[in-house]
């Protein structure tokens, strides 16, 4: 008897359990994200609004180069089809001594979604613009997604110029490609796969592409939602002047490994 008890415990435990993570995966109306790096066609809610803060991490070089970009945003619905993101970003590049800096930006995106992705395709218009007193972005992304029961796919194409106020001579131009799937594998968890194509020039000239691919995982629950997705670096295309360094994949703007963690809070 002491057995059965021991027996049944374990499973009115298990019950428990999953009865608290039923109440705390409910559904949400916030438009959280389907994957940490590409962007989906899904808008926010009229008159509805998230907080949302996103953490990124890119390592990997020969020298020691870690480089951390934060942004605290506000995503609120104008209309349907409109949302609006606006805060600050914060990116700092920590290795050498002579290479640190640290840069702060207001910021701004909106998004219009021109199709829904139940619908034939998915449509989405991106611009972006980060006015700092070291450097300044601007951005433009074009976003295609189309859902298909409980999967989504996803590919975006995205230029992005960044302007150096304090004539900093580093790399201001990058074109990234991206392509994702996501499988749900209970309405309220989801797992994915991207991979990122990002090419980078300097004054015009080419300094290599880096491909990357790596899992993701999105979760909703009543009060908060959160993305995570790690990339690892798995081929390139080199610059002609790297091409005979004997690294495989080095090149001058290579990030070997990426992590990035946005979370939402749901707001009225």
């Amino acid at each position: 008897m002491f057995q059965r008890a021991l027996s049944a415990s374990p499973a009115r435990a298990s019950l428990r359990s999953l009865a608290v993570l039923a109440i705390i995966t409910a559904s949400t109306s916030s438009a959280q994200r389907a994957f940490p790096f590409t962007w989906d066609s899904a808008t926010q809610a009229k008159g509805t609004s998230d907080v949302q803060l996103w953490l990124s991490s890119r390592s990997g070089r020969l020298t020691p180069f870690t480089r951390t970009e934060g942004r605290g945003w506000v995503n609120s619905g104008l209309t349907g089809r409109v949302d609006l993101f606006y805060g600050l970003e914060l990116d700092g590049q920590f290795g050498a001594r002579d290479t640190k800096d640290l840069d702060g930006r207001i910021s701004t995106l909106i998004r219009y979604r021109l199709f829904e992705p139940n619908e034939v395709l998915g449509v989405a218009l991106l611009a972006r613009a980060g006015f700092g007193a070291a450097a300044s972005v601007l951005e433009a992304r074009l976003v295609l997604d189309r859902r298909i029961g409980t999967v989504l796919l996803a590919v975006n194409s995205s230029f992005e110029r960044t302007i150096f106020w304090d004539r900093r001579d580093a790399i201001e131009t990058r074109l990234e490609h991206n392509a994702a799937v996501r499988f749900m594998v209970t309405p309220e968890v989801s797992a994915g796969l991207e991979v990122r194509a990002r090419q980078a020039l300097q004054a015009g000239a080419y300094q290599g592409t880096g491909v990357y691919a790596g899992p993701s995982v999105t979760v909703t629950t009543r009060w908060v939602w959160f993305s995570v997705g790690a990339t690892v670096q798995v081929l390139s295309d080199k610059a002609a002047g790297d091409k005979g360094n004997g690294e495989r994949l080095i090149f001058r703007d290579d990030e070997r490994f990426s992590l990035r963690l946005v979370m939402g809070l749901p707001t009225k």
